[in-house]
């Protein structure tokens, strides 16, 4: 009996898992069993995992990263008119995992620079301090915000366009958890143990309510697909997930605006 997963085979129980926690998501109001969001948890994680292996067996990484910047400005303009339009009480759709995986690979090219060793060093070390203050710059506008329609026009448009740590989607631990993939790309153990580390953090290190809202902790249950996983890419889905990701939440929030 063969329990191993090929890359084709993880990218497809990702966007199963992801379909049926977005049903939960976009039909509340029709009394989803919390469960669906359990099942859920299992598909950032895998994903995330995904972008490493990708990031580290493309041909062309600049190509690969800004793939998912296009695909992070495409889906900001899906969720910019279905918020404007097709909102389901006061809830605004936020989903955008496109951000999150750009800013992985960002942070993976600056460290690929600093392991080349002298000569890139500092252009990793750049890149990295670079990437992480432009995302304290959301932060700064929104002190400044205060009924002031200026600053208000600026950080919709500053987050409209770039990507950040703090407002991407899963925030920081959902950054860090591709690049500790890549980090530790063919040691299962390390990688297993960085989404132990991940799942832990994510409770906020209160451990009440792990079943009903705390429950971001079960993200561990990636980790068996994750340790199937054999290496081999097996048949393309590429085009497929940047067409799907952004067709099925539009489709989602429409069904779920009509029939709420």
């Amino acid at each position: 009996m063969n329990l191993k997963m090929n890359g084709f085979q993880l990218k497809v129980l990702g966007v199963l898992t992801m379909v049926i926690d977005h049903i939960a998501e976009f039909f509340s109001f029709l009394g989803i069993p919390i469960w669906f969001h359990w099942i859920g948890r299992i598909t950032a994680p895998i994903f995330l995992f995904e972008s490493a292996e990708g990031f580290t067996y493309t041909s062309n990484r600049k190509k690969y990263m800004f793939r998912l910047l296009l695909g992070f400005w495409i889906m900001q303009v899906v969720i910019s008119f279905l918020n404007s339009f097709f909102t389901v009480g006061n809830e605004l759709i936020i989903n955008n995992i496109f951000g999150t995986l750009f800013l992985g690979t960002v942070y993976m090219q600056s460290i690929y620079y600093i392991k080349q060793g002298k000569g890139f060093i500092f252009k990793g070390i750049s890149l990295f301090t670079l990437t992480t203050l432009v995302s304290f710059v959301p932060l700064v506008l929104m002190e400044r915000i205060d009924n002031n329609n200026f600053f208000f026009l600026i950080f919709k448009v500053f987050n409209f366009i770039i990507p950040t740590l703090f407002l991407t989607e899963g925030g920081i631990l959902f950054v860090l958890l591709p690049v500790l993939f890549y980090v530790f790309h063919g040691n299962k153990l390390l990688q297993v143990l960085s989404i132990l580390t991940v799942a832990i953090i994510s409770t906020g290190f209160n451990f009440q309510n792990l079943f009903s809202d705390n429950y971001q902790w079960m993200m561990i249950t990636s980790i068996v697909p994750i340790v199937l996983y054999n290496g081999e890419k097996g048949k393309s889905m590429r085009n497929f997930f940047y067409i799907f990701y952004p067709t099925h939440i539009a489709v989602f929030a429409l069904v779920s605006f009509f029939a709420h």
